[in-house]
Order: C-alpha cells, then sequence, then structure tokens
C-alpha cells in the first residue's frame, strides 16, 4: 500500500493530465503476472515498494526501505530528449538500530538523457544511483546516499499473493474506479552490503516488495492509511492496511490478509481485527503526531501482538519530491508470535 498524495502531484504538475485518457481500472481488472511486474503505460501512477529488516553476523540490526515511483504528467510523444512525459521519484533511508539513527534521501528526475526510467519488457526501475532490476523470483537492487547506501540481492521464498479481488484492490467504497492492480511477495531472503558513513557492514536478513499500479484514488474521500507488513518468526506474513476517511475512522476498503507458511492466501475480515495504539511520537519539525506503537488482536487466528518502533523518529519529509510528510519504520513485534514490521502512517 503506498501513497495516494502521488495523484496529488499529478494534479499539482498538470491539472490537465487527468483530461487525457489514462486507464482507468474496474472490478474486472486483475493482476497479470509477469507483465505487471514491470512499467506499465497509461496509467497515471505506480511504484515499487521494498522494506527489509536486516542484521551483521554479529547482530547489529538495521532498517531499509527503499521506493521507486513513475508518475505520469502526460501522454504526448515527444521528439525532445526534454519532454516531459513522466516523473521518476525515489525514496530511500535506513534505519540504523544500534545508535538510533534515521537516515534519509528522496530524488526526482524527469528521465531526460537516461538519468531515470522505468521498462516495459523486464524490472528495471531506476532514478539516479537508485536502482531495482531482476524477476520475481531474484531482484537486486541498490539505494545511494552520501552517509549511507545499501546492495542487496533478494529471493522469493514465496510465490506473490494478489491483494484484494485478483489484485483488484478497491480504495473507496462506491467508486470502482479508486483502486490499484496490487500483488505482494511477503518473504524474500535478502543478503548484502549496507554502508554508514564509510563503513561496510555484510547484512542478511528478509524483505517484503509490494507492487501498485493505478490511476485515480479519488483522494478526496481519504484523509489517510495506516499500512503495517508483519513478518512473524512463525513463517507468517501478516499484512493490514485501515484506510481513514475524512472522520478518521476505517472506511470499508480497509484490508487484511495472512500469507501462512506455504504462500498461501488468507484473507481476514477486517471487522473482527482490533487495533489500538500504545505509544505516540509528535514531530519535531512538521508537528505530526503519529501512532507508532500498535496492540494487535486477531481472535481468529489466535494472534495477539505488539508492535514498538526500534526508533521513534522515522519520518519521511519529501519537501523536495513529493511534497509531503509520513512515517515508515522498521519495528519489532511481541507477543503470541515474536517478528519484525514495517509501518507506514500517512494523513498525520
Amino acid at each position: 500500500m503506498k501513497k495516494f498524495i502521488i495523484v496529488l502531484i499529478v494534479l499539482f504538475i498538470s491539472a490537465a493530465s487527468y483530461a487525457e485518457n489514462y486507464i482507468k481500472l474496474s472490478p474486472k481488472d486483475s493482476v497479470n503476472l509477469n507483465q505487471d511486474l514491470y512499467y506499465r503505460e497509461n496509467f497515471a501512477s505506480q511504484w515499487w515498494y521494498l522494506t527489509g529488516h536486516l542484521e551483521t553476523e554479529d547482530g547489529r540490526k538495521f532498517g531499509y526501505e527503499l521506493t521507486f515511483f513513475a508518475v505520469g504528467v502526460n501522454q504526448n510523444k515527444y521528439q525532445s530528449a526534454f519532454g516531459l512525459n513522466n516523473l521518476y521519484i525515489s525514496h530511500f533511508a535506513v534505519t540504523d538500530i544500534e545508535k538510533n539513527k534515521y537516515y534519509k534521501k528522496e530524488e526526482i528526475s524527469r528521465g531526460a538523457y537516461g538519468a531515470a526510467g522505468a521498462s516495459a519488457d523486464k524490472l528495471n526501475v531506476f532514478v539516479y544511483d537508485n536502482i531495482l532490476k531482476g524477476n520475481l523470483n531474484e531482484m537486486h537492487i541498490k539505494g545511494e546516499a552520501e552517509e549511507f547506501s545499501i546492495k542487496l540481492d533478494l529471493k522469493s521464498t514465496k510465490r506473490p499473493i494478489l491483494n484484494g479481488d485478483k489484485g483488484y484492490s478497491n480504495k473507496v467504497p462506491g467508486c470502482g474506479e479508486c483502486a490499484s492492480l496490487y500483488f505482494s511477495i511477503t518473504d524474500m531472503d535478502t543478503n548484502g552490503i549496507i554502508t554508514i558513513n564509510g563503513r561496510n557492514y555484510s547484512v542478511s536478513g528478509k524483505s517484503w516488495f509490494d507492487r501498485e499500479i493505478n490511476s485515480d484514488y479519488n483522494t478526496d474521500k481519504i484523509k489517510g492509511w495506516d499500512w503495517f507488513s508483519i513478518m512473524l518468526e512463525s513463517n507468517r506474513e501478516l499484512m493490514i492496511y485501515r484506510i481513514r476517511n475524512n472522520e478518521g475512522k476505517a472506511n470499508k476498503s480497509s484490508y487484511a490478509v495472512l500469507t501462512d507458511k506455504n504462500g498461501k492466501k488468507q484473507q481476514l475480515d477486517f471487522n473482527k481485527i482490533s487495533l489500538d495504539t500504545t505509544e505516540y511520537f509528535k514531530s519535531g519539525i512538521t508537528g505530526s503526531k503519529y501512532p507508532v506503537g500498535w496492540h494487535i488482536r486477531i481472535p481468529e487466528k489466535d494472534i495477539d501482538i505488539k508492535i514498538k518502533p526500534y526508533v521513534k523518529n522515522q519520518e519521511f519529509i519529501a519537501n523536495y519530491s513529493t511534497f509531503n510528510y509520513y512515517w515508515e519504520g522498521a519495528c519489532r513485534v511481541t507477543g503470541t508470535d515474536k517478528g519484525k514490521a514495517y509501518v507506514e502512517l500517512t494523513g498525520y
């Protein structure tokens, strides 16, 4: 689940772009693999999203986020390299848990002269030195910033799950086109190098991959969301997203799914899930108050867990690329099943 504010960017840049013939989704649409792993033309926005939990052989822990966006501005066929069809954006962050330090960097490019782009016939997405390549079974990623970087190899241990109905994921009840094509790979063995201030750390662990494609979220009906990707030591993965309406309440498109140890998807009844806040973080920069600690109960699956951030300040302020801010961070999981999680909080 990723940032409805991308639609706002498109409107900010060129309100006329939405009058053009971008594809609108309907409940009849579904994810098509492998094609939907690659860049899809004629959609207003799409993204590839990775988070992960890594550690060194001696137990030093890190979290990372690496996201790529392709945002449609217009569909003209320019001859000039300076013609603006898409904006390519990347958000990159590393959490150094031992040092209680959060590093972040944002990038944006129109893609002129090969600075950024995405391929329609293979997985090849890049924004300057941030790169995602590979396929559904193996991915290779690189993120570069002045103080920190990653170079990682990922291998899927479970097949992709199609979220919603065969990958059609509605976000606003009663609006068929307010949806995305959405699939996840919830368990990817990960190995590579994290570099912090010139020092290299050999790391291994687990990553989570999300892919979404959309043209219209009708964002005036969405205040924000709380999104959880939870990796449990029982070799199960739990995804929950609570979409908040303008009154701050969960709308009927809020969603939860459990992937079992064999990779089988089990969609859950969101109304039978209890989400209670246990801890807050108030940003000294934006003034936003984020609910960063959670108590989650799912009686039908005997799940009773608590989520606590490893580092409280994991706020990504993106004044340069997406003109927004959000909290997205690595967390620990305790309770009936232990594990790790990434939590994304928008609209606060």
